[in-house]
């Protein structure tokens, strides 16, 4: 059988529906109440599957996992769950997550986020109107510690809309920088799967980007997820993330790898269509993103300060006032320069 036939037999086999998807890696705790939020919406999904990836609490997941098995059972929803061999790696189990989902919309979800409770009924709504979208994405709920206690809105518009090209790149990464609550077509991702790409941590924007050149990424109205603030990061344990990145942090090295493979997508998917995306995503995260990436090296020492800059001077990303004036603030003020970022966001929101 020859590759396109293959392919055109794995999708004819895709079922029509919903499967979220979860990347899960330790933290437990936050996992259970993944499970119960999505237990608790008033629309369920056809199936969840989980790709344990190798942590120290596998045991734990799995048994929290078997544990809502039972409740699932009962409302007819498929639970498959998968423990890898070996530690993955955040993109490569991504990419296992949308190969294995048995059902063409796949909702991807971080195992320390939540779901709203109309959550799925958003995506199910969009969906029936839209159905050859490529990704959709959404506005999410931020909270540190407690969903009952929010700290706002991450939105990047203000209407339901298709992103594609016309649009400005920049909204590739805006749309899809957070994974939580991304949905991918697998009919539509399956024959772009790739480990070029692997050890960037952003698969989802390798995707979202042949999606905005493509059929387009869908952008809802209403939030559909919660994404929790302020846990450390976890990569790290793969052959490919380990490289670079420490667990608990973003180094400089670790940060800068990130969106160095963010322009790579960029310049590789654009060539291939002809669109020129990376000038638009090197403003986006020179401008708009080095803002986060200041304001998560708040009360950092000097030497990883200029470890920052130097490293976002290597990729071109240090050449507009923004990211200087950000550097100097840091530098400057120290610890303190958490309120200037806290008052900022108040001022923006």
């Amino acid at each position: 059988m020859k590759k396109s036939e293959n392919i055109s037999f794995l999708m004819n086999k895709i079922k029509e529906g919903y499967s979220i998807a979860i990347p899960a890696y330790g933290r437990p705790n936050e996992y259970y109440e993944l499970l119960q939020s999505i237990l608790d919406m008033n629309f369920l999904p056809n199936e969840i599957i989980i790709c344990e990836d190798f942590s120290k609490e596998r045991e734990a997941i799995k048994e929290i996992t078997n544990k809502y098995r039972f409740y699932f059972d009962e409302q007819k929803v498929i639970i498959t769950y998968v423990e890898n061999e070996t530690n993955l790696g955040y993109d490569a189990n991504i990419r296992k997550l949308v190969d294995l989902a048995l059902y063409k919309w796949v909702v991807l979800i971080g195992n320390d986020d939540l779901f709203l409770k109309n959550g799925l009924k958003e995506i199910d709504l969009f969906c029936k109107k839209n159905n050859s979208v490529a990704m959709i994405s959404r506005p999410f709920v931020r909270f540190e510690k407690q969903i009952e206690k929010p700290i706002g809105v991450s939105r990047i518009l203000n209407e339901e809309t298709i992103i594609k090209k016309g649009n400005s790149p920049k909204l590739i990464f805006r749309s899809c920088g957070f994974v939580g609550g991304l949905v991918i077509n697998k009919e539509w991702a399956q024959p772009l799967a790739t480990n070029k790409y692997d050890g960037t941590l952003y698969y989802q924007i390798y995707l979202a980007t042949h999606a905005f050149c493509t059929s387009g990424i869908g952008y809802l109205l209403m939030p559909t997820v919660a994404g929790r603030t302020g846990n450390p990061p976890l990569f790290g344990e793969s052959v490919k993330d380990g490289n670079l990145h420490i667990q608990g942090a973003y180094s400089a090295k670790a940060r800068a790898a990130m969106w160095k493979g963010v322009l790579d997508i960029g310049q590789d998917v654009g060539t291939e269509y002809n669109i020129n995306l990376v000038n638009e995503l090197r403003k986006e995260l020179m401008i708009r993103q080095s803002f986060h990436v200041f304001e998560m090296n708040v009360g950092v020492s000097k030497i990883t300060l200029l470890e920052l800059k130097t490293e976002l001077r290597k990729l071109n990303l240090y050449s507009h006032w923004i990211p200087k004036f950000l550097y100097f603030i840091n530098l400057i003020f120290g610890k303190y320069a958490y309120y200037f970022y806290y008052l900022t966001r108040k001022i923006v929101q």
